[in-house]
């Protein structure tokens, strides 16, 4: 008898995305027509949704406290705005704002954020932050001054739990 599975609350099935859940169905379910894995992923999943790259990093609430509370100020600045913003998107202007500096002055931030996110994952290819989907935006100098940034569903809504913002 097989005594090992996984155990997932009705709470944490709410909280994923309609991709991840309807991915989590067809996993449960056994829907699979070619019984791969990674390929019933990217099936489920949509052009905004990430859930097929392992890389791309998840954070549960307990994860985002402990990330939260290993960064710098200029980082736990960053993190907030992203926390505080709408949707899982962010625009980097905003971040730069926040912390009082040009939008190449955050290198070093964003540097940080992925080698805190490589730290607590143990991955060595961890990112927190999608750029992809965004487009750089330049000012009429050629400076590069904002770009939209993404992170996980999951992320967001757990440095929003941990910041404790509703």
């Amino acid at each position: 008898m097989n005594t090992s599975g996984i155990f997932i609350t009705a709470d944490h099935v709410k909280s994923l995305s309609k991709d991840e859940q309807a991915f989590l169905f067809k996993l449960i379910g056994g829907n699979f027509e070619t019984g791969n894995l990674r390929e019933t992923m990217q099936e489920t999943a949509t052009d905004t949704d990430a859930v097929y790259d392992h890389h791309f990093v998840e954070f549960s609430p307990g994860q985002a406290r402990e990330f939260y509370a290993g960064c710098n100020e200029k980082t736990r600045k960053a993190v907030e705005v992203i926390a505080r913003s709408d949707k899982p998107f962010f625009q980097l202007a905003a971040v730069a704002d926040a912390i009082g500096v040009a939008a190449p002055e955050l290198r070093g931030v964003w540097s940080g954020l992925t080698r805190r996110a490589r730290t607590l994952t143990g991955d060595a290819g961890a990112y927190l932050i999608d750029w992809s989907k965004g487009e750089a935006i330049y000012d009429d100098d050629g400076a590069y001054s904002d770009q939209r940034g993404e992170v996980t569903e999951l992320t967001y809504k757990s440095f929003r739990k941990a910041l404790g913002i509703a």
